[in-house]
């Protein structure tokens, strides 16, 4: 099965460059950061009518920004283990025709410094991650989605990425970060910084997907789609795994 994450700038008349550019990559399940309510159901509609007719969200409030996924086959959205004022920016779903379940994250970006209220308020939500991903290790999972956070000198050229040391927590438990494991020894930029002017600014990699050790031997590969971001349909790439059925 092929599984795809998107950060969208979510925006209605986009909608329909983006349902194309996702369905030229064919995937069974879709998982998308960064949605605004949909209060008419115009997009998982649209959705619906390429065939992805289950659907589970974090159910946004007005121009709250929040998470939604699609799929082929049943899919059951699972308590949140996050905080209820983190809620909109945490999905878990399980699968049971693939046999795993998903956790989709949309991490906040952080303060200037590592006491500036936006870092607490993200180190808070990491906090509840790493919990989260500790009770999980011996279970089918697997987490992605747009992160905010890396490998500091790694998946950025500097050191400003705030709870660089819970992204290192994860594989220190015994997640693998797949991209990485399936691209060893360079980087790719999922996001660049804007600088005045519109000038191009520094490159990160923020978007992420971690599996289990039960269902890392199922994960045959895992890559980026920059097209997307380079013409501008969002300004994030797009993640794409794949996994062999059960």
């Amino acid at each position: 099965m092929t599984l795809l994450t998107w950060n969208l700038r979510h925006d209605s008349a986009r909608w329909a460059r983006m349902v194309e550019e996702i369905a030229a990559h064919d995937p069974d399940v879709i998982a998308l950061t960064d949605c605004r309510a949909d209060p008419e159901g115009e997009l998982r509609a649209v959705f619906a009518e390429r065939g992805w007719t289950h659907f589970a969200s974090t159910a946004p409030d007005g121009k709250e920004k929040g998470i939604a996924a699609f799929a082929r086959t049943p899919l059951r959205a699972l308590p949140c283990p996050a905080a209820p004022d983190h809620r909109a920016r945490w999905l878990d779903v399980e699968l049971p025709d693939y046999g795993f379940a998903l956790g989709v994250l949309r991490i906040m970006a952080g303060g200037s410094s590592r006491l500036h209220p936006l870092s607490l308020e993200k180190t808070r939500f990491w906090d509840g991650v790493v919990r989260a991903a500790e009770a999980r290790l011996g279970e089918p999972w697997l987490l992605a989605g747009n992160w905010n956070t890396g490998a500091q000198q790694l998946d950025e050229t500097g050191k400003t990425y705030v709870c660089s040391e819970h992204f290192l927590k994860l594989s220190a438990m015994g997640w693998t970060d797949l991209w990485r494991h399936h691209n060893p020894g360079t980087t790719e930029w999922t996001w660049h910084s804007t600088r005045k002017g519109g000038l191009r600014g520094n490159g990160f990699r923020l978007d992420h997907a971690f599996a289990t050790p039960s269902l890392l031997p199922r994960v045959t590969s895992c890559r980026y789609s920059h097209r997307e971001r380079e013409a501008r349909v969002s300004s994030h790439s797009i993640v794409i795994v794949e996994i062999a059925t059960p």
